[in-house]
C-alpha cells in the first residue's frame, strides 16, 4: 500500500501497489493528452493508451458531477483487455441531513444496498450499485460496478466521499476488496476544516509520513 496525503492538516488513505495519481481532467478533450503523460510517467502502461484515455474521459465526466478533488486509476486484465479501475475524491457539505439519510439518498429506490459501519477515520455509509449509463452517440457503455463511501467528518458537518467504479465486472469480488482496503485506510486529520486541496491536481502527490 502508498500512502497518499490529500494536503497538510486534511485526510490521507493508502493506495495498493499498481494504482496511479491522476490529474483531473479539466474536460473529455483532455483525455488523450493525460493519457500520454500517464505512459510517460508509468513505463508499465505503455500500449494501454486507448485504455487509459477512455478512463480519463470517463473521470473528466465524473469530476464535474461530484466536484472530485483528486483521482487514482488502476487498469486490470480480464479477458485479454486492459479495463480500468478510478477513484474520485470529494469532499461534500452534509447540510441538514445526517449520515444515513446521505446513503439513502444516494441509493435511490433501493435503500437496502447502503450499509452503515465503523471505520478507523469514523462513521461511513458505503453503497454498492450496477450502473448502466444511458446510450450516447457513440454507442451503450458498458455496465460500471460503483461502490461508495461516505465518511462523516465528526463536528464539522462534512463528508469525505470515495467513488470507486469500474467496467471489469468479472473482477467485481476482487476489486470489491481492494476498494475496501483503500477505505479502510482513510484517516482524517481532527483539527481544522477539512478543506480541498488547492488547485485542480490529485490530493496525493506527496507521501504521508
Amino acid at each position: 500500500m502508498t500512502p497518499r496525503r490529500a494536503a497538510t492538516g486534511e485526510f490521507s488513505f493508502a493506495t495498493p501497489a499498481g494504482w496511479f495519481a491522476i490529474d483531473l481532467p479539466a474536460t473529455p478533450a483532455d483525455a488523450g493528452r493525460l493519457a500520454d503523460q500517464v505512459a510517460v510517467t508509468h513505463p508499465e502502461l505503455a500500449g494501454q493508451g486507448e485504455a487509459l484515455a477512455g478512463m480519463l474521459t470517463t473521470l473528466a465526466e465524473a469530476t464535474e458531477a461530484v466536484g472530485a478533488v483528486g483521482a487514482y486509476g488502476a487498469l486490470f486484465g480480464a479477458s485479454g483487455v486492459a479495463l480500468p479501475a478510478t477513484l474520485l475524491v470529494s469532499i461534500q457539505p452534509m447540510g441538514p441531513y445526517s449520515l444515513d439519510e446521505m446513503g439513502r439518498e444516494l441509493s435511490g429506490a433501493d435503500h437496502e444496498i447502503a450499509r452503515m459501519f465503523d471505520l478507523p477515520a469514523g462513521r461511513t455509509v458505503r453503497i454498492e450499485r450496477l450502473i448502466e449509463p444511458s446510450a450516447t452517440g457513440e454507442g451503450r457503455r458498458p455496465v460500471s460496478f460503483t461502490v461508495i463511501y461516505l465518511t462523516e467528518v465528526p463536528g464539522r458537518g462534512q463528508v469525505v466521499v470515495l467513488t470507486f467504479g469500474t467496467p471489469a465486472l468479472a473482477l467485481a469480488d476482487q476489486l470489491r476488496a481492494a476498494f475496501h482496503l483503500i477505505a479502510c485506510s482513510l484517516l482524517i486529520n481532527p483539527a481544522g476544516q477539512v478543506q480541498p486541496p488547492v488547485g485542480s491536481g490529485p490530493p496525493g502527490r506527496a507521501e504521508a509520513h
